[in-house]
């Protein structure tokens, strides 16, 4: 029963002035910001930085890390104040005088006079008293006692007093920032403790470095017993070894089972941890087995719902610049086998940006409900924002999706790659203890000032950079940052920490009338404990989610009320809250543009957290290794062999053929095998299990690299045949490994290689389609070129193979389609008759080709009829597939493509290019990926690729500087340019191909979800029934350039077909897929009247999942 609920409205007049002036105006709803003058508010306060041979950053690495900010209501007066630390110079304090005007206090307050390098700050009730106390982190490279925390309790009357020795909180370590949040929910506050080391890690043993605990550099949790805090770290299972240099940590519940976890960013080579908390005081690390991969130089973080659908997602900040001349100067060569090395010594797959980790749902394993992220920073649009500190996920403009607001900034580019070879070559000088040396060195040192980032969600899995609209276009070197209400009008208001100028504080201009919000404090003073409760508020058909927890972003805290955008929406539908004691709360018809003021002891109902969690999913994964069949791939470095190349294209299988070989009435499948492994034939049983058929023909030919499989009945006996296509890119162009082959069934389901049967023909290929191409009774064969070994991206044969009727091929393709010699990176091809002519057509795609259409020309030739409605198709295709997907009567298609998570993002006016040649005449391929960057285009590779490919270049190119704005045209000579062939992407992503039945196509992207990564696998499948095919797809690349990225983002993605050309994409946790890997066919069949779906993965097994019963 629901007893008393509390309103405060909020209205000041200035916010009822702006209200008036939006509804004459009728202006557009879009949130703008104002840059308040210190003069004006009141906040002078400035975080000086001064630099000396014995205080710099090349002494302390992280001397730019700059200061943090907390905004929180210390006096209890309705409006938020301000608390500012400072690392060189005393904290300060402002106090809210209305009017966004503010009062420094922090001298009668008895705040900030410590000596010591202040980071973090956090606002929390530590005594429960009913007001706000301040606990402030030290580090630096001063002594031990100039390091000691402090914890100011609030006296009542805006004087402060540090007690933080008497609480056990004064802790000498290197700290970033401290967490409070109540891990063992016994009713008080516990503290996380982030910490970082100030020492260099060169070398060292991975597995025993980890395995230690560091006095000053670990991380510490610490328990609240009865008012003092004691050290429960190890026992709880929270890592302190020394080269976790923790910059970022959020609390929150993140796999929803209604105790709060722990997420950790580390910066440099120690990967972030996850922390789920067990409800017995333990906590796992479940990083490995949640994310596929993440920043590399992490800093702050938010844990929070992105995208409304009631799951807390993450994002880390890490350094990769937007523009192409900053990521030259800063990013340095890549080194594939040390990354590998790296990944040896256990370490996760690390990248230099920004991730946004979307939370797609929870898989229970060992107990623990583990919450499974996909990461899509790219596609959102979020990747790039420079040397970023702290990210700030709030709804800026009201329209009920949280927005992304990113400081970033550093005084000196301390990792500019020219000042790196300068640095080098001052060492012997600081050697021999030159003094003036340090500070030579430091003022070589270049400094840029960026502009900070503001991003309006658009509700579609997208962001957009709104910081010139929205007037934050303002360059600072700014830290740490907090939004709040400071007006009390019902938009949020922006506060940064800057350094060497003052703070920045945003009014936001929002117009409350034409975009609403609900404001939700929680309890009637901080005394309440609120740390952990968790909001739902319901309207319109829109679910929004958040969690209160104090320490946010980068050393920054907010003790506010949740605030939530209504866009046009002037009532809540229904409001939930649920307490950190499980106790909860639903509010129905609560009206708009007010604060609600929610007590505990209010909320008479009880939670239960286990009915919202697991939903019974579509399909289960049948018992894991169930298929007797793990593909072990080679290990083989295509990087090695052609610098430049974009992806590796050793990779490519195990691809699947299905049928019944031994007339059993089971169907059974072929599984393609790697260099080194044989394929393997895996015949079904009648119980549903599989069993390997041992084939002396297949292991004759193991040394031969699979590439795809195709059973038919290339003899006419009745029964299916086997061809095996042969490719990958470790071989040499003429290597006899690259001849395909032909096995025949001797009708019970023993194969021998028929010698002869196939011309000698020894190509890399990538596809095989079987067809009757002249009506003659027989099955010809259309094969696929994939690639010229060590020669990539110049175009290779495919061909047409005419059946004789006795199992005899022939190439005829100079006669039926000669442009198949040089056609280009075939992928894949399906024989369709399109047009409905009685004649089976062919439609090709591959890696740099259109989707392209060869039309059957009554079985005497095949004319390559692009059809104008699929031009400027060119993309990275690399599956096809088809079904008539609206019942019409004709064949439709979907293609899988590259996908839009990825720094390339074609069109057709702004395309992917790939321009080749053998520049230094040493009868290699030179291939240069270039794409557009703020509207010009780049060649992806850095300088020290680019001159390692060409040497020549270390002349035109003696600096990193005089490289970084160089195009292509500025790079090659005019005369390398007349000798280069140019091929284009111009779309990247996954689509489906309507058959107008008149010949023309209508195009239509894929939804969002299918573009999270490459689509390597299709399957069109009707699972519930409606008779109508859904679609099914696989994916994923890991072996990329690091600068490309492990693509890990799809796991199985399911969607449904809705008719007329629509699918919605069904949640990974209703679908019930999760197939980690690089998913490279799909197969289904039916076993004992149950749909049954396989995954072939490369170098892994085989998943299998059933319709859910």
């Amino acid at each position: 029963m629901i007893t008393t609920v509390h309103f405060l409205r909020i209205g000041r007049l200035s916010g009822l002035i702006r209200c008036l002036v939006g509804l004459l105006t009728a202006q557009p709803a879009l949130a703008q910001f104002t840059l308040l003058n210190p003069q004006q508010t009141g906040v002078k306060f400035v975080n000086k930085l001064v630099e000396t041979e014995k205080n710099n950053v090349l002494a302390y690495e992280y001397f730019y890390n700059g200061g943090g900010v907390a905004v929180g209501d210390l006096n209890n007066d309705g409006l938020p104040d301000l608390y500012f630390t400072g690392n060189m110079v005393a904290d300060r304090m402002y106090l809210n005088q209305g009017s966004l005007k503010f009062k420094d206090i922090s001298s009668s307050a008895g705040i900030g006079k410590g000596l010591g390098w202040k980071t973090g700050v956090t606002l929390v009730d530590i005594n429960r008293d009913g007001w706000l106390d301040i606990y402030v982190c030290y580090s630096g490279s001063g002594r031990p006692e100039q390091r000691r925390n402090r914890l100011y309790i609030n006296n009542k009357n805006l004087a402060f007093t540090d007690q933080a020795a008497q609480y056990g909180l004064d802790l000498p370590t290197h700290s970033t920032q401290a967490a409070f949040f109540d891990y063992d929910k016994d009713g008080d506050l516990d503290c996380f403790l982030l910490n970082h080391n100030i020492k260099d890690f060169k070398r060292f043993d991975a597995a025993a470095v980890k395995a230690m605990r560091d006095e000053f550099a670990g991380d510490r949790l610490l328990r609240n017993d009865n008012g003092t805090f004691v050290d429960v770290s190890e026992a709880a299972g929270i890592k302190g070894n020394p080269i976790g240099f923790g910059l970022g940590v959020a609390i929150a519940d993140i796999n929803l089972d209604g105790w709060p976890d722990i997420y950790v960013s580390n910066d440099y080579i120690e990967q972030d941890y996850l922390y789920l908390n067990d409800g017995k005081g333990h906590f796992y690390d479940s990083l490995e087995k949640s994310v596929g991969h993440l920043s590399y130089f992490s800093m702050g973080n938010e844990v929070t719902d992105i995208n409304n659908d009631g799951w807390p997602d993450i994002f880390t900040l890490d350094m990769l610049p937007e523009d192409n001349r900053r990521q030259k100067l800063l990013y340095g060569p890549e080194n594939y086998e040390s990354y590998q090395n790296m990944l040896r010594n256990g370490f996760d797959h690390q990248l230099m940006r920004n991730m946004l980790q979307l939370h797609t749902g929870v898989q229970k394993e060992n107990g623990f409900l583990v919450p499974k992220f996909s990461e899509i920073g790219q596609l959102a649009g979020i990747s790039n924002t420079d040397w970023s500190w702290c990210p700030l996920f709030a709804d800026f403009d009201n329209d009920g999706w949280k927005d992304l607001y990113v400081t970033n900034g550093y005084l000196r580019d301390y990792t500019n790659m020219d000042f790196m070879k300068f640095y080098a070559d001052q060492q012997l000088k600081i050697a021999r203890g030159d003094s003036t040396a340090m500070m030579d060195i430091l003022r070589q040192m270049p400094s840029t000032t960026t502009q900070h980032y503001i991003f309006r969600n658009t509700g579609q899995l997208t962001f957009e950079n709104k910081v010139k609209a929205w007037g934050l276009d303002q360059k600072a070197l700014s830290n740490g940052a907090v939004y709040a209400d400071l007006d009390n009008d019902g938009d949020l208001e922006i506060i940064t920490n800057n350094i060497n100028v003052p703070p920045s504080i945003y009014r936001n201009d929002s117009r409350v009338s034409e975009q609403h919000y609900v404001q939700v404090q929680l309890g009637n003073s901080p005394a309440t404990l609120a740390a952990g409760a968790k909001v739902w508020v319901y309207s319109q058909g829109m679910t929004q989610y958040q969690e209160f927890n104090t320490s946010r972003g980068f050393q920054s805290g907010l003790y506010t009320p949740l605030h939530f955008g209504l866009g046009k929406a002037t009532t809540v539908d229904s409001l939930r809250i649920v307490w950190p004691n499980d106790h909860m709360q639903v509010l129905r018809g609560v009206k708009a543009n007010q604060k609600l003021v929610l007590k505990p002891e209010d909320a008479a109902g009880k939670y239960d957290w286990t009915k919202t969690v697991l939903e019974k999913p579509v399909f289960t994964e049948v018992l894991r290794d169930s298929l007797p069949y793990r593909h072990t791939e080679d290990a083989y470095n295509d990087f090695k062999r052609q610098l430049l190349i974009p992806n590796m294209l050793s990779f490519q299988g195990p691809h699947l053929a299905k049928a019944d070989v031994n007339g059993d009435g089971l169907v059974d499948l072929y599984a393609a095998g790697a260099k080194g492994q044989p394929g393997s034939l895996l015949l079904q049983q009648k119980n549903g299990s599989w069993q390997v058929s041992p084939q002396s023909a297949f292991d004759a030919d193991k040394m031969h690299e699979d590439t795809d499989a195709l059973f038919f009945d290339a003899d006419g006996d009745g029964d299916p045949d086997l061809y095996v296509a042969s490719g990958g890119f470790a071989y040499l162009p003429d290597d006899l490994l690259l001849q395909d082959r032909l096995y025949l069934n001797d009708g019970k389901g023993n194969f021998a290689r028929q010698t002869g049967a196939l011309p000698d023909e020894t190509i890399s290929d990538g596809c095989v389609v079987s067809l009757d191409f002249d009506k003659d009774g027989d099955l010809d064969l259309f094969v696929g070129g994939r690639v010229i070994p060590g020669r990539y991206p110049e175009p290779t044969s495919s061909r047409i193979l005419i059946n004789d009727g006795k199992g005899i091929f022939t190439d005829q393709t100079a006669q039926l389609a000669p442009f198949l010699t040089k056609i280009g990176l075939v992928t894949d091809a399906v024989a369709l008759d399109l047009d409905q002519d009685g004649w089976q057509d062919l439609v090709l795609v591959g890696e740099w080709l259109p989707v392209t259409i060869l039309k059957n020309e009554s079985g005497r030739v095949f004319t390559n009829s692009l059809n104008r409605s699929i031009t400027q198709s060119n993309g990275w295709w690399n599956r096809i597939e088809t079904a008539d997907l609206d019942n019409d009567g004709d064949l439709d298609l979907v293609v899988g493509n590259f996908g839009r998570n990825s720094q390339m993002k074609p069109t057709e006016t702004e395309p992917v290019t790939m321009v080749y040649g053998d520049f230094d005449q040493n009868e290699a391929i030179d291939p240069f990926l270039c794409y557009y960057n703020q509207g010009r285009s780049y060649p992806l590779v850095s300088r020290d690729e680019a001159l390692n490919q060409l040497f020549p270049l270390r002349r035109k190119f003696p600096t990193y500087q005089s490289f970084a704005d160089a195009t292509l045209k500025e790079i090659l000579t005019p005369e390398q340019l007349t000798r280069a062939d140019t091929l284009q992407a111009t779309t990247f992503c996954s689509i489906l191909l309507e058959n107008k039945g008149d010949g023309t196509f209508a195009k239509h992207d894929l939804p969002i979800e299918a573009q999270f990564a490459p689509i390597f696998a299709l399957a069109l499948v009707d699972y519930d029934g409606d008779g109508l095919k859904d679609l099914l797809v696989g994916g994923n690349q890991s072996y990329t350039r690091i600068k490309i990225g492990k693509m890990d983002a799809n796991y199985g993605s399911l969607f449904k077909n809705n008719g007329t050309f629509r699918f919605s994409y069904v949640p990974q946790s209703k679908a019930g897929f999760r197939v980690e890997g690089d998913v490279r066919d799909i197969v289904t069949l039916e076993q004992n009247n149950t749909l049954t779906i396989l995954f072939s993965r490369n170098n892994d097994s085989i998943r299998v999942y059933q319709k859910t019963r």
